[in-house]
């Protein structure tokens, strides 16, 4: 039986290194554990050369660190010093100034299964160059005026909002970093020695990368995730192929052990309150089946035939064409996430009844997501599928849908540009616009042909304007400039690229920009006087 395991993984190989290739990403690696066992790992170079990675190279886990995030939070609730139940408010004084149902009702089990309805800008902590704009002190304030996209409870809505407050959270209560109490309680307990939740120290370390359209590979910098940012729980952790396996086949056996004797501790392990991280607590899609999709805490639940791509970035690339995984499998329980932040794609797969894995890990902002694709092929050879979809043939779909985004867009903002000039001489533009919540300031100044804005104290996150309707302005929309020379994530939105300027019976007031291109409409950001602009 193992020997056939090994065979059908291995006969997936030729397509993953096509799909490598299709993706434009430098680096990957995957590795697949079954009963408990670890019994396959590859690694991969788009080019061969000595920066192939091993077992032991570290990646940014990205969201993979959720589920790990929420297990440390497990233990605070083991201890009873958190309750899923108790209202957020009570844990962050500061969020009792929001007064919708968000800031009255939510409780830590809503924040972990992205049930708010909390929008996502993640404009408001980073939008360039790996740059945390906004520090960590304002996070919770800034936090009470981010619009709901949902009602509360209504429906889900993926948002790092979410992970940010139950990091705020964590720190508050224990008094320690956050990097501190997933040491203390999950990673040194499980005799890991690589992982970590603050800066990685090995030279065995996968830069991150972003793919530019000619499929060559450009560096970035590396975002700092760590407990200083409070950016920890939202995609913080670091680690290697080998312990990310050892991670998850530690918490499946100790998830076992709770399902079989109706407990919510394993003797001898880390991991607490399983049966109430793995429960399903909201559907993914309303249309669907209600069982069929759902997310728990920090992890997906999907039961196949379904579409294991819900999370990448392909699922976004595809839309209807995304393939359904399991065709043949129907019933079969996967619980999975995937890893998305500039630099780094990842994507695992986890099944309880076999206390089996796959994980694939990658390091570049890609053309499309090469681990969502290759983590699939290989659960289905794992699982013996017959009918595994032609994913070699559906990223090169995915990888020219994404470059048809911004082919659009480019021409979306040239054809509806118009010869209309601005109301006022530019430099009646020049000034510092504030959001509502005061925690974070866009300065704005005249230059040649157009406007300069960047980010007051973070001059690495720029935008340079043209007049392109009156009041509104833009900035160019180019791939490679975007994801490869300022390390941002793909945004084919033209809201996003667009600014405008209101005014008043006299002067410029607000400044309005969609920084959230989910959102129904734009977010305002005020126009400050210079004596109060000094102090924020």
């Amino acid at each position: 039986m193992g020997s056939t395991v090994i065979s059908k993984l291995t006969s997936q190989l030729p397509a993953i290194a096509s799909i490598l290739q299709s993706s434009g990403t430098p680096g990957l690696s995957v590795g697949v554990f079954d009963h408990g066992r670890t019994i396959f790992t590859r690694h991969f170079s788009k080019n061969a050369s000595s920066d192939t990675p091993n077992d032991d190279t570290v990646y940014y886990m990205a969201s993979l660190s959720k589920l790990l995030a929420i297990c440390a939070v497990a233990t605070l609730v083991t201890d009873g010093v958190l309750d899923w139940d108790v209202t957020i408010r009570e844990y962050l004084p500061t969020f009792q100034q929001r007064k919708d149902d968000i800031g009255i009702k939510a409780t830590l089990r809503d924040f972990a299964s992205n049930r708010t309805g909390l929008a996502n800008p993640t404009f408001f902590w980073g939008q360039q160059n790996g740059e945390t704009v906004i520090d960590k002190r304002d996070f919770v304030k800034t936090a009470t005026v981010i619009e709901a996209h949902k009602a509360f409870r209504s429906a889900f809505v993926y948002s790092n909002w979410n992970y940010i407050l139950i990091h705020t959270i964590v720190e508050q209560v224990t008094g320690k970093s956050f990097d501190e109490v997933m040491q203390a309680r999950i990673l040194s307990p499980l005799g890991l020695s690589r992982t970590t939740f603050e800066l990685p120290v090995s030279s065995n370390f996968a830069a991150p990368y972003a793919v530019q359209d000619d499929r060559n590979h450009f560096r970035i910098p590396t975002s700092t995730y760590i407990s200083e940012t409070g950016l920890s729980a939202v995609g913080g952790g670091k680690s290697t192929l080998s312990e990310m396996m050892l991670i998850y086949s530690a918490l499946l056996s100790a998830y076992a052990y709770q399902r079989k004797n109706q407990v919510d501790v394993t003797p001898d392990s880390p991991f607490t309150h399983l049966r109430t991280i793995m429960k399903p607590h909201i559907a993914v899609d309303p249309s669907k089946p209600k069982t069929s999709q759902m997310y728990c805490l920090g992890i997906y639940r999907t039961e196949l035939p379904g579409n294991l791509s819900i999370a990448s970035l392909n699922a976004m690339l595809l839309r209807k064409e995304t393939p359904l995984f399991g065709l043949d499998l129907s019933g079969t329980e996967v619980y999975h996430h995937t890893g998305n932040l500039p630099g780094y794609f990842h994507s695992m797969y986890l099944l309880p009844d076999t206390h089996s894995g796959v994980v694939c890990l990658s390091n570049a902002t890609p053309l499309m997501d090469p681990t969502d694709f290759s983590a699939q092929l290989l659960l289905g050879a794992l699982l013996g599928s017959r009918t595994i979809p032609d994913f070699a043939s559906v990223a090169l779909v995915a990888r020219s849908n994404q470059l048809g985004w911004y082919a659009r867009l480019i021409k979306y903002l040239q054809v509806n540009r118009t010869d209309k000039p601005p109301t006022l001489p530019l430099t009646s533009y020049s000034g510092a616009y504030a959001n509502r919540a005061n925690t974070l300031v866009l300065e704005v100044s005249a230059v040649e042909q157009g406007l300069h804005v960047f980010v007051r104290g973070r001059p690495s996150t720029t935008y340079q304007l043209l007049p392109w309707d009156g009041d509104t302005f833009y900035w160019e929309a180019n791939r490679n400039k975007e994801v490869c020379e300022k390390a941002m994530w793909p945004i084919p939105s033209p809201q996003w690229h667009l600014i405008t300027f209101c005014l008043g019976q006299r002067e410029v007031e607000t400044l309005k920009w969609q920084v959230d291109p989910m959102a129904g409409g734009p977010d305002a950001f005020q126009r400050q006087d210079e004596a109060r602009c000094t102090k924020l």
